[in-house]
């Protein structure tokens, strides 16, 4: 099949949607099909066409008019769709905004199905598919255009609930997670006679994340010079958490490594990976370190909820709550075995409902029209 990825932002860009983008082009071409990602033109200085690892991407410029930029995207968009539709099969939209609904606006004319992938709770909180923007003007047309599409991807029960709730027919609505690269992550071995617990985080350094919480909490654990704290990622807090370390004296057992196209070696030294996020669709980074084999203690938020188990693959905690996570923390580092135990429970799980040749053969189903 000619599959077009469409990504409303930024692309490429180090988050979870963007990854899961690359992730798919990459094994969707492995797997013989002909795949190209379409995103806007966000940046000037991005090229109209270039080649990212080995994928065609295409920009949609359009004028940034404040006020109107918005307009002019989705008719460009919609144009496009329709002059290159004898140049895919399918699409598949990441991200329930501006690009869903001008594919919406022209579904009919267009050759295949469309699968919208709705990535995150911010879709629900002040984006399209919130329910007090129902009576808006424009975010109401714009949820009317996106309803036309052909199904809708939700990543997580929470966003199926969520997807339910806010009218979307359920024949429309299709539970597909983010797909993980098994092959990239090898099995972990227990060493009794380590003598420091490694706890690794990867991701934004941003407030939702939730990394400001994951600090207070790691200032109340004890027996702090046994453990190291690895934080792997950047973003607008930074200097903010950066400071918090300094003036509570964490920084001996704290690291800040910035961003890394190497997660996996930072997966392969952890011990343990912490998710202390205030909110998430279905995170890639949990996904990743379950793969990695390794325990999770996470926020009792969406995407968290399905993927870990108290007690069977790790804990979870009360987002924002830094005791609740500084309790869970305690709980989980206090037994290594149990830990290593805990981790080769989160690959099995990993295994059984993520692995990437399982989600794919379900988007395909969708791709060719024959999903239920």
């Amino acid at each position: 099949m000619r599959l077009f990825l469409v990504i409303d932002g930024f692309y490429p860009w180090p988050g979870g949607t963007e990854s899961q983008v690359a992730l798919l082009a990459r094994l969707f071409k492995r797997r013989g099909h002909e795949v190209r990602i379409i995103a806007p033109r966000l940046d000037p200085a991005k090229p109209l066409e270039e080649m990212v690892d080995g994928t065609r991407v295409t920009r949609i410029d359009y004028p940034k008019i404040k006020g109107f930029g918005a307009v002019f995207l989705i008719l460009k968009f919609m144009l496009f769709l329709l002059r290159e539709r004898s140049h895919y099969d399918a699409l598949h939209i990441h991200m329930a905004k501006n690009l869903a609904a001008a594919a919406g606006a022209v579904r009919p004319w267009l050759p295949g199905p469309v699968l919208v992938k709705v990535s995150g709770a911010w879709e629900f909180e002040g984006g399209v598919l919130d329910e007090r923007m129902k009576k808006h003007p424009v975010y109401s047309t714009l949820r009317r255009l996106m309803q036309r599409n052909d199904a809708f991807q939700a990543i997580s029960v929470e966003t199926e609930r969520r997807l339910l709730a806010s009218g979307m027919p359920a024949s429309k609505v299709l539970a597909i997670p983010n797909a993980v690269d098994l092959s990239l992550y090898g099995s972990r071995e227990f060493d009794p006679a380590r003598k420091v617990l490694r706890v690794v985080y990867t991701g934004r350094l941003a407030p939702v994340k939730g990394v400001d919480v994951l600090l207070r909490a790691w200032n109340e654990l004890p027996n702090r010079d046994q453990l190291e704290l690895n934080i792997v990622g950047d973003g607008p807090q930074r200097v903010e958490i950066e400071a918090y370390v300094a003036q509570h004296q964490l920084g001996a057992g704290v690291r800040f490594s910035g961003w890394t196209d190497d997660v996996r070696s930072a997966l392969r030294d952890a011990d343990l990976y912490v998710q202390p996020s205030l909110n998430e669709g279905l995170p890639n980074s949990v996904l990743e370190a379950m793969a990695a084999s390794l325990p999770i203690v996470a926020t009792r938020v969406s995407g968290n909820e399905d993927l870990v188990v108290s007690g069977v693959n790790g804990y979870l905690a009360e987002a924002g709550d830094s005791a609740s996570l500084a309790a869970a923390l305690t709980r989980a580092l206090a037994d290594p075995a149990a830990m290593h135990r805990m981790g080769q429970a989160s690959r099995r799980f990993i295994e059984d409902r993520y692995g990437s040749e399982r989600v794919l053969g379900q988007l395909e189903a969708v791709y060719a029209g024959s999903a239920a």
